[in-house]
């Protein structure tokens, strides 16, 4: 695992939906070559190499249609359990930003 960015890898700064994107589920065995992480996965990473604060443009929450569907994502349950402080500019604004509050609040 390569924890981190160098300003000069422009190819990291490409990160889209069309790079698969590594879950908490699947993190311990993900051998990929290049992919992006989830808040989530950055987290339980980065507590496990010792590192105490990372920065995120903005995490995952509460999909909208969740109270039939649950489609909540596992950064709001990582938050909750790992001890890694994040800084993010909020929760994507294509959730459900007034559930998702109501997530974290509980």
């Amino acid at each position: 695992v390569h924890e981190g960015v160098e300003m000069q890898n422009n190819e990291m700064n490409e990160v889209t939906s069309s790079r698969p994107h590594v879950l908490t589920r699947f993190s311990h065995f993900c051998f990929c070559q290049t992919t992006a992480t989830t808040v989530a996965s950055t987290m339980k990473l980065a507590n496990l190499a010792g590192i105490s604060t990372f920065v995120t443009g903005g995490t995952g929450g509460v999909h909208r249609g969740a109270e039939t569907t649950l489609d909540i994502s596992a950064d709001l349950y990582e938050l909750a359990r790992t001890p890694v402080v994040v800084v993010s500019a909020g929760v994507k604004s294509i959730l459900d930003i007034k559930l998702t509050l109501e997530q974290l609040e509980t």
